[in-house]
């Protein structure tokens, strides 16, 4: 009896300490702090030794400005976030908006200081650009040649010149470092080393196999400093998780400290954030919430203190959340709800409106100008910091005497022009329209369905992220074409989803004008879903674990309420069993969040581990069928495989990639091939052929299935495949590197069988190097030369024939011909 007593006195006393724990037993802000900061260290650092997966390479790896380091910031900030990666493939922009994030790229550039950069932009490097003879020390001017480009159906952008032939010049230097071997002060070839030769000895050390897998290429260049990278990824997840408390706390929830933290350590712990920490390349997601929550926090703060200083640093936080990722825009359409919800803002409407509409108003010509390129004669830039100018004059002579009562309207009328002039940096980076057309259907995954089909199958996906929410199982790290079958109105997917979103719009906008918490929570989910859900604008994708990373902040606060909630309304129960129930709820909760948590961290070790998984899983997606298919290839000839291993390995270490990598005696046996690097090629060519049944103009399945067929030695295939790539994307560099390699190995075998006296071999050789190199005089000049040995002068002379089409100039070729003319 006296325990109860005392148990309600204790409840009386949390009512009216309402800043206090209930349910928690903290008993003071930090200690809160520390638990989240703990729980998220033990959650993400298996990811800590993970290499790159998915797409890191496109934004670190295979980006000229990151792997320059400090140099490229400059290139970084004026340029979409794919535009070096366009440049590598001699592609156009190809996603609807563009992609202005360089906030995080910067930090990879920052990174890469430290880690190793290189001047050239490229782990190996070593080609006489200018084409003077030697190689330059200094950065050098050339013109790149364009591929065959009349002939492709890629549609050239006018409005942007990278891409374009019609100004087509680089500066670039041509190679990275070099030893000076034999004291000339020039660099040789043979003296340029390696990007992985650590050590500068030329030779290919078994320390120096950075992945362990006993083969050296560029991949072990890439893997040093994976780590700094998923420690940075790790420790800013958590900082932001931690400010996202700190905001829940302190403004959201400040008489319901339980609420905070619990939302806090639900959305800090679920496993669909898995993808955003180790996948290097999400942290513009990481930088986007942390800047996002710190924007929120100053805000409230200028409200409360009134302080110019705050509203100063409320608006750098808004600048660098835009600089992060788009998410930073939806803050002018939360920061009102929140107010409104939370603080009970009063909102002066005339205040809030006018210039609202002058700002949407600006906003909408800028873009528009962009889209058009109608500057009137004027820089583009001028014309967008002129928006700028024009929203600042405007406010400042109506709104003088409104700006000085430090509200809501203020902080409102900040960031609006912060966001003018990111916008106006937006549009003078990237372009509003796509270079190509949107016919790619891994960019534009609707683009073979109806109005109907499309719709539908967008609703369908809403249902799917709020499932993986309740059910994070399984994870995917791709959900392109073929992943979702087109849907119709029909479909009881469509009308479950159609009527599960209306309710819960419904149920947020009553809440929120109730000032409801699960209003603002709602409302949080629907706002940041708003710009993934390719009702707006094309995403080029169908759907993304990553992009619920925002939106789950509203989950987060609604489990988190409605299991207070729950605990509240049990009224027999004592409040110490109330707390043991709550507390160990979340125990077992947070034990499985964290397995599932760690088991998807060492998926994502490197693409070998993630795409043999998924496919498991997603075994209609073109993109991961691809990469599984591809990754089989690149096994083949690792030690793993092979079981060859490197001088100074140790032979009885094997990497299984996290159990994906199986092909047992009995497995080879009944396949019938003649080793396990003939079983990988296949298990590759296998995945690789569904995926080009489900998408036949899959460029890169083409591509990998040549380069299996090749390492087969099945020439014919090889080429087959290859030579529909290059219809596809004849200016491909995989393609034409594959093809320069390939044609030394073909003029090679064809030298070897001539000396052989096998006329007959030599000429089907070079007739697949003809076929590969149509447009290369020298390759028509030995295939006539075959012919001219194998006692055939009339196809010996139609081939020298061709060689002086090609190259008029060709003295070798006329000097055969003429000896062929002459024999009758």
């Amino acid at each position: 009896m006296e325990d109860n007593i005392h148990l309600t006195q204790e409840e009386d006393s949390n009512k009216e300490v309402k800043s206090e724990f209930k349910y928690f037993p903290f008993f003071n802000n930090k200690q809160p702090v520390f638990v989240l900061f703990l729980v998220g260290i033990i959650f993400y650092c298996t990811s800590l030794y993970n290499e790159y997966a998915l797409d890191d390479g496109i934004i670190i790896h295979q980006n000229d400005y990151v792997l320059k380091g400090a140099r490229g910031i400059k290139d970084i900030l004026s340029s979409d976030v794919y535009e070096s990666f366009y440049r590598r493939m001699n592609a156009e922009d190809q996603l609807q908006g563009g992609r202005y994030r360089p906030l995080s790229v910067v930090s990879f550039a920052l990174e890469q200081e430290l880690i190793g950069t290189y001047r050239t932009g490229k782990y190996l490097q070593v080609e006489d650009l200018n084409k003077n003879g030697k190689l330059d020390n200094e950065e050098v001017e050339y013109i790149v040649e364009s591929s065959e480009k009349a002939s492709t159906n890629i549609v050239v952008n006018k409005n942007k010149s990278p891409f374009d032939d019609t100004d087509r010049k680089r500066t670039n230097y041509e190679y990275n470092n070099f030893e000076d071997l034999n004291g000339d002060g020039v660099a040789q070839q043979e003296e340029c080393f390696n990007c992985w030769d650590l050590n500068r000895n030329f030779q290919n050390d078994a320390s120096e196999d950075l992945n362990k897998d006993g083969v050296f290429n560029e991949i072990d260049c890439q893997v040093k400093g994976a780590f700094l990278r998923h420690f940075n990824n790790v420790w800013l997840y958590v900082l932001s998780c931690i400010f996202l408390y700190i905001l829940f706390r302190n403004y959201f929830f400040k008489d319901n400290q339980d609420l905070a933290f619990l939302a806090a350590l639900i959305f800090l712990t679920h496993p669909i954030h898995s993808e955003v920490v180790a996948n290097v390349k999400s942290r513009d997601d990481i930088f986007s919430l942390l800047f996002i929550s710190l924007t929120f926090i100053y805000a409230f703060k200028f409200v409360e203190t009134k302080k110019v200083r705050t509203l100063i640093l409320c608006a750098i936080m808004s600048f660098l959340a835009l600089l992060s990722k788009e998410f930073g825009l939806l803050v002018l359409i939360l920061l009102p709800i929140a107010f409104f919800v939370f603080n009970k803002e009063k909102i002066e409407w005339k205040g809030f409106l006018i210039p609202l509409v002058g700002f949407s108003v600006i906003g909408f010509l800028m873009i528009w100008m962009a889209i058009e390129k109608t500057y009137g004669g004027l820089p583009s830039i001028i014309v967008y910091m002129s928006g700028l100018l024009l929203y600042v004059l405007m406010i400042f002579m109506a709104y003088r005497k409104e700006m000085q009562q430090k509200n809501l309207n203020t902080v409102m009328i900040c960031l609006q022009a912060i966001t003018l002039l990111y916008l106006a940096m937006r549009l003078q980076s990237v372009n509003m329209s796509p270079g190509v057309p949107d016919t790619e259907i891994l960019n534009n995954p609707y683009l073979l369905a109806n109005a109907q089909e499309a719709f539908a199958t967008k609703v369908v996906v809403l249902m799917k992220y709020i499932t993986l929410l309740i059910l994070p199982h399984p994870l995917i790290s791709d959900y392109s074409f073929d992943t979702f079958k087109y849907s119709n109105f029909a479909d009881a997917s469509f009308i479950l989803s159609s009527i599960l979103q209306l309710v819960l719009l419904f149920v947020g906008i009553r809440l929120t004008l109730k000032r409801h918490v699960l209003g603002f929570a709602i409302m949080c989910y629907f706002v940041f879903m708003f710009l993934v859900t390719n009702f707006i604008f094309p995403i080029g994708a169908t759907m993304g674990e990553r992009l619920l990373f925002h939106s789950s902040i509203g989950f987060a606060i609604i489990l988190a309420w409605f299991v207070l909630k729950w605990l509240d309304g049990l009224d027999g129960w004592q409040f110490k069993t109330k707390r043991t129930v709550l507390l160990s709820v979340i125990t077992v909760v947070i034990v499985l969040y964290g397995c599932k948590t760690w088991e998807r961290n060492w998926d994502w070790k490197n693409d070998v581990t993630l795409f043999l998984k998924d496919v498991k899983n997603a075994p209609n997606s073109v993109l991961v069928l691809g990469n599984a298919g591809a990754r089989w290839i690149d096994l083949a000839d690792t030690k793993e495989i092979t079981g060859k291993t490197l001088p100074g390995q140790d032979s009885t270490v094997f990497n299984d990639y996290n159990g994906q990598l199986k092909i047992t005696n009995e497995e080879l046996t009944v396949s019938g091939f003649k080793n396990k690097r003939e079983a990988a090629l296949n298990k590759g060519i296998g995945y690789l052929k569904h995926a080009i049944e489900l998408h036949p103009r899959y460029v890169n399945g083409y591509l990998n299935l040549g380069l299996a067929q090749f390492k087969l030695g099945n020439d014919k295939d090889a080429i087959f495949y290859w030579q529909n790539a290059k219809y596809l994307y004849p200016d491909n560099p995989y393609l034409n590197y594959y093809y320069s390699v390939y044609s030394g190995i073909l003029k090679s075998r064809a030298v070897e069988a001539s000396k052989k006296g096998d006329y007959e071999e030599a000429i089907l050789q070079l007739c697949y190097l003809t076929i590969i190199k149509p447009n290369e005089a020298e390759a028509w000049y030995l295939f006539g030369k075959a012919h001219q040995q194998n006692k055939n002068p009339n196809r010996a002379k139609l081939c020298f024939e061709k060689a002086l089409l090609i190259n008029p100039e060709y003295r070798e070729a006329k000097r055969e011909k003429a000896v062929a003319d002459s024999i009758k």
